[in-house]
């Protein structure tokens, strides 16, 4: 008789709590993501200055820190090929302040105080994201586009492309449809983490412009009116 193979084990959550402005709330998201069974990491700003060795970022900061430092956040995580998941924890935040985060390329944005079991949620569904595998060479290729999913690099026209983990998602997600349009609300559930949280579907809007800022050309992305998004097929 052949013995059971052991079943692989789900990698461990590991994240790194970077504090840039103390939170009253911040002891007990702390202990909530630990008593989740995640690895957790609290480091000062200071670990800006080398590059990321963890899959997810939770940026703790005041609203003026976090904006003013917004654009050298997303820069130092694109930068290195890990590319690593950004989540903004910013205190007494107002949903500019938050909207603002998400324009700049981050994957997350919340007001500090948070409920703690939520933050950890949203961990879990970032964490999924930077890991995803699901292409058996490890890159989709559609419309002129190739993207590498275990080096997070797109390539497009002869460019490499730099994305941040939301981009990737919905890149990601919009190469698997093969030309057909995506909506908002699938593009959440399937890049956000199947609908177990509360996103806005303004994050879509946010980082499709991301994207076609990027690319050399914008229209690579087509706006399907009434209803979402697609990538363009490659013309004959």
């Amino acid at each position: 008789m052949h013995e059971p193979q052991p079943q692989p084990q789900p990698e461990s959550v590991r994240v790194a709590v970077v504090t840039l402005a103390a939170a009253a709330s911040l002891p007990a998201i702390l202990a909530e993501l630990r008593r989740a069974a995640m690895q957790v990491e609290e480091v000062t700003g200071d670990v800006l200055q080398a590059p990321p060795t963890l899959p997810v970022y939770v940026i703790s900061a005041g609203a003026t820190v976090a904006s003013m430092l917004a654009d050298k956040i997303v820069a130092w995580a694109t930068a290195s090929e890990l590319r690593p998941g950004l989540i903004g924890l910013v205190e007494d935040a107002r949903p500019r302040d938050c909207e603002a985060l998400l324009a700049a390329g981050f994957d997350d944005a919340l007001s500090a105080p948070v409920s703690p079991r939520e933050l950890a949620g949203r961990v879990r569904a970032l964490h999924r994201r930077v890991h995803w595998t699901g292409a058996p060479s490890g890159r989709l290729r559609f419309g002129g586009l190739t993207l590498d999913l275990h080096g997070r690099a797109l390539w497009a026209e002869g460019r490499t492309i730099p994305l941040t983990s939301a981009e990737l998602g919905v890149v990601r997600e919009l190469m698997k449809a093969r030309g057909r349009p995506l909506s908002c609300t699938e593009l959440l559930d399937v890049a956000w983490g199947e609908g177990e949280l509360e996103v806005s579907e303004r994050a879509v809007d946010n980082v499709v412009l991301r994207l076609r800022r990027k690319l050399p050309r914008p229209d690579l992305i087509e706006t399907v009116r009434g209803v979402g998004f697609r990538i363009a097929p490659r013309a004959p």
